[in-house]
Order: structure tokens, then C-alpha cells, then sequence
């Protein structure tokens, strides 16, 4: 017998997949790797790392980056030093910690034995950080500086600075200059208060804190955040690159030095090869930002202000592969290398990783490199409060978006709906006045006056200033007759001797340049009786253009207005 399978159950079975498909998305988000990670910054004496691939204890090395899973130990006489951003952690002797948690939302630490100091440098950190004991879980309410030690089966929890919160049971508070002593009975949660421990660990830790607490001109540059900048003032020096921004240059490196040749590639999950540079200052240059070369030198660009950078392994483009048969074994644990060689990756040049990543996860790498420099000179007083600086990894992609999309209120509004009040009524007053007249000619000043020295010949209207040859202006001699102006190249005749009082003083040519000369003083006229009436005249025939004397003043040479 066939069976048909009907529409209804071809629909349920569509939503199941759906359905299944939306569980499985939170787990399809979680491929990228965390963005934050720490580092083991220092270490004296005998320190330990375990590896949890080969289940062995191995020794530690420095700048060895450390995440979920990891565990480190101390000798009798070791001492060990971890950097988690700004957060910084102190292990004292015969000491064991484990990093249960360390990704972009929490810092999940556990004390197995031994003494831990913990120092919370911001607010927003300490929310994020939980230290576990067998016997406790604590956590900072804020900023501060805290000791915990775990001594066979009690836990001492202490406060130089800060209030750190018991979380177990009831709760309660331990306040600045306060410490708990910590144990169970039978299941139950005991505690007993004293004072802080006062000895070799406290002085050494809160030394170091102190000088720590100096070390702070990076911060213009670079976040606090960014795990391993707290080394940076120390063994280097920041300039100003014109197209780059800020820069820093590493001081004690030798002659004919280049990035990534002075380390191992070492296999760390989830990221899998992983660079660890020898150099006490060799973290974050070599997992955030880019290398380029200025005046000969190499110097490291962090790119822009980020104030949650995210982890790279290591920012470099291989040579070679192994799917074509030619590797390499580096690091250890038999495992092939990617290539056979490796170039730094320039400020625009893209990263792309071998590990599983979403396009998320390059942006917020290549986001802060990608042409979005900070300009020359940025530091802490140049930069946008931080509730403008970009927040991290997620923000990225929404900030260029909005640089994208968002009209420009401040410059397209004001053009359009704020007119100028002044200039642009006078042009509407012109526009108007060139349509009525229909030539197109401007005859107005700026001001809105009328210019009544016109020029109308070309259209046929009256003006005052004709061109027939003759001057309309009265002759001031009563009584004598008009004289025609000379036909063209006949020299004009000599006037007629007069009386001096008759005669108006000659004005003198405008000098080139400077200052205009004084006038010079007139002699005023005798009053003259009303001339009588003069008899018509025919008019004499118009000159021809060329007749015309130079300027509109025809003979008679006064200069051109």
C-alpha cells in the first residue's frame, strides 16, 4: 500500500526545521572566538602551565596567552603576574590558579591554594570578575585592591581598597581595611573578621601597584583595556605619523630588527597557532593593530580607539600552505604549520584567520585598521568622551552605518530653510527690477539706491551726457557763442584769452598709487547778472565714433570717472 504524505504534515514538518534552526542560532553565534584574553606578563622563579592537550604540567613562558581552561602554578619560590586588560592578577608562592571563564561578558577565576591579589582598575570590570574558592564565591562591587588566600580548608578574603561581596548564602560586604575569614560546618557558611595580612606578598604587591598606577601615557593612545598596553610607556616612545596617527616605536630592539622574529608559534586553542613574541613588551603590538615602516624603522599603528579591542592570534599573511604538500614544524605537539613563511600585515592590509569566525569577528579586527585612523596628535584631551568613543566589537558596524545613512541637518537645513535676510532680499529687489527693465543690465548699487549715473545710448533713451558733440553743459562766459568740437584729426584752436577769475582751477590726474593729493582751493566767483535769452541754434551734425575723445569727458580731458 503507497502512502501520500499529506500538505499538513509536509507544513509540520517545515516548522520543525524552523523551529530547530532557531534553537541552533545561539550556537551558530558562539563560533567566533572571545575578543578578550589575558597573558602571563611575568614570571620569577619556578612557574607552570598546564596543557590540557597533552595533560601534562609544562613550564610557562611569557606572553603566553591564556583563556578559558588554563591553569598556572607557582613553586616555593616562584611568582607569577597575569594581565586581563587593565585588570591585573599577583600569584605568590606555591599558588595554583584556573581561568574557568574568559570571554567578552565575564573573568571567572578559581583559587585552588595559595595567595591571589586582584587589582580592579574600573567599575564596569569589576561587575564582570568572580573569584571562586572551594569554601566561597566573591565578587568586587568596585574599583579596588583585594587579597584572597586559600589556607588548607578556610579562605581569607581581604580589602586593601575597594568593598568586595561574599555571593554564597545570606552575603555580606567586606569593607576597606577589613578581613573575613572563611570556612563551612556541616554545609553552612561560617565567618570571622580581622585584619589584613602584613607581609612580603602585601608589600611587594601593593609596590608594584603603585608603580603601575604611573605608567599611564598610553592610555591617550590606546585603551586600558587592551591587554599587554600596560608595557608599552615603558619600553618604547609614541609619535605622530601624518597619515597614521599615532605610533609607537619599541627602544631596545637591534639593528636590522623586524616583527615576528623573535618568538615561537605556539598552538592555542580555540585560535590554534598563536604568536609568542620573547619581548616583555611583545603582546599587544603583536595581536592588535598593524606594523609599518617609517623613516627605516618599524613602528607599531594601533589604528583607532576601540575601548574593547578584540584578540588576534597573529596579524601576518602566510607564504605557502600545507594542502600543496610543503609545511613546516613549528610550536610543538606535531601538529603542521600553516605555511612556510609570514610577512606583518600592513595598516589597510585585511586579516583573514584560518579559524572558524563570523564577518563580525573580522570587522571589529580590521574596523579600527581600515582607513579610520585617528589624526595626528590624538590623545586622551583630543578624543570624544567615552560615552562617544566606539564600545567594542558590536558597535562597529552600527557607527559606520549611521556615518552613512544619516542626513547632515547642520548644513543641508540651514541652506534651505534659513534664508539670509539681508542679501538674499536685496537679490530678489535686483531680479525684480532687471525684469521690469528686460535687459538684464544691473543699474542699482548694493545698497538699494538708485545710480543715476546711467548709460542708456545702446537703447535709444535720453541721457544727459549726449553723444552729438557738443557739451550741453552752460557756458559759463555769458553772452559769447557755443564753439563746435573739431571734426576728427583737425587740432582744436587755442581759446581765447580770459580773466583769470573766470577761469576754474585744472584738476590735477589721479596719481598711480598712494594716498590722493589734497584739493586745491578754488577762487570763488564774482556774481554774475541773469544772462539774457539766447536764440535758438540748429544742431550741428553728430561726430562719428571715432571723433569721440578718449573717456566720456570727449576734449575737454577731464579723466574717466
Amino acid at each position: 500500500m503507497k502512502s501520500h504524505r499529506t500538505p499538513l504534515a509536509l507544513s509540520f514538518s517545515f516548522i520543525v526545521f524552523l523551529l530547530l534552526a532557531w534553537l541552533a542560532a545561539p550556537a551558530w553565534a558562539q563560533e567566533d572566538p572571545p575578543g578578550r584574553v589575558g597573558r602571563l606578563a611575568a614570571l620569577q622563579g619556578k612557574v607552570s602551565g598546564f596543557d590540557a592537550g597533552s595533560g601534562q604540567w609544562l613550564p610557562a613562558e611569557r606572553n603566553l596567552p591564556l583563556t578559558a581552561g588554563d591553569r598556572i602554578a607557582t613553586g616555593a619560590d616562584g611568582q607569577a603576574e597575569l594581565q586581563v586588560g587593565s585588570t591585573t592578577l599577583r600569584l605568590d608562592g606555591r599558588s595554583e590558579l584556573e581561568v574557568l571563564r574568559l570571554d567578552d561578558e565575564r573573568i571567572v577565576l578559581a583559587l585552588k591554594r595559595g595567595s591571589l591579589a586582584l587589582r580592579v582598575r574600573t567599575a564596569e570590570v569589576a561587575r564582570e570578575i568572580e573569584m571562586a574558592t572551594t569554601e566561597v564565591r566573591l565578587q568586587p562591587l568596585r574599583a579596588g585592591h583585594y587579597r584572597i588566600d586559600r589556607v588548607d580548608d578556610r579562605t581569607y578574603a581581604s580589602s586593601w581598597r575597594g568593598d568586595l561581596r561574599v555571593a554564597d548564602d545570606a552575603g555580606f560586604a567586606i569593607g576597606t581595611g577589613d578581613q573575613a575569614e572563611l570556612w563551612r560546618d556541616r554545609g553552612e557558611l561560617r565567618h570571622a573578621w580581622g585584619n589584613p595580612a602584613d607581609d612580603g606578598f602585601a608589600a611587594r604587591a601593593l609596590r608594584e601597584d603603585a608603580q603601575d598606577d604611573t605608567r599611564t601615557a598610553s592610555e591617550r593612545f590606546v585603551s586600558p583595556e587592551m591587554t599587554g598596553a600596560a608595557e608599552l610607556d615603558r619600553y618604547g616612545r609614541w609619535d605622530r605619523h601624518p597619515e597614521y596617527g599615532a605610533v609607537w616605536f619599541p627602544l631596545q630592539v637591534s639593528a636590522g630588527w623586524a616583527p615576528y622574529t623573535q618568538g615561537r608559534w605556539a598552538w592555542v586553542r580555540p585560535w590554534g597557532w598563536t604568536w609568542v613574541d620573547t619581548a616583555p613588551w611583545g603582546f599587544a603590538p603583536f595581536h592588535y593593530g598593524r606594523w609599518a615602516q617609517w623613516n627605516g624603522r618599524w613602528c607599531w599603528v594601533p589604528g583607532s580607539y576601540v575601548a574593547r579591542p578584540t584578540f588576534s592570534p597573529g596579524l601576518v599573511v602566510w607564504a605557502g600552505s600545507p594542502r600543496v604538500g610543503v609545511s613546516i614544524q613549528i610550536g610543538g605537539g606535531g601538529r603542521p604549520g600553516p605555511g612556510v613563511g609570514w610577512v606583518p600585515l600592513s595598516p589597510r592590509d585585511p586579516y583573514r584567520p584560518v579559524y572558524r569566525h563570523t564577518p563580525r569577528h573580522i570587522g571589529s579586527i580590521d574596523g579600527p585598521a581600515f582607513g579610520r585612523f585617528d589624526p595626528p596628535g590624538f590623545g586622551r584631551g583630543d578624543r570624544l568622551p567615552l560615552a562617544e568613543r566606539p564600545l567594542g566589537r558590536p558597535e562597529i558596524e552600527r557607527r559606520d552605518e549611521r556615518r552613512d545613512d544619516r542626513r547632515d541637518d547642520r548644513r543641508d537645513d540651514r541652506r534651505d530653510a534659513r534664508p539670509d535676510p539681508g542679501r538674499d532680499e536685496r537679490r530678489d529687489w535686483r531680479m525684480d527690477r532687471r525684469e521690469e527693465r528686460g535687459d538684464g543690465r544691473r543699474d542699482d548699487s548694493r545698497d538699494g539706491r538708485r545710480d543715476e549715473r546711467r548709460d542708456d545710448r545702446p537703447d535709444g533713451r535720453p541721457d544727459s551726457r549726449r553723444d552729438d558733440g557738443r557739451d550741453p553743459r552752460p557756458d559759463p562766459r555769458p553772452g559769447l557763442p557755443l564753439r563746435p568740437l573739431p571734426p576728427p584729426g583737425a587740432q582744436a584752436p587755442a581759446p581765447a584769452p580770459q580773466p583769470a577769475p573766470m577761469m576754474p582751477a585744472p584738476r590735477p590726474a589721479p596719481p598711480a598709487t598712494g594716498a590722493q593729493p589734497a584739493p586745491q582751493p578754488r577762487p570763488e566767483p564774482p556774481a554774475r547778472p541773469e544772462p539774457p535769452p539766447r536764440a535758438e541754434r540748429s544742431p550741428a551734425p553728430a561726430a562719428p565714433a571715432a571723433a569721440q575723445g578718449p573717456g566720456r569727458g570727449g576734449w575737454r580731458g577731464n579723466p574717466e570717472p
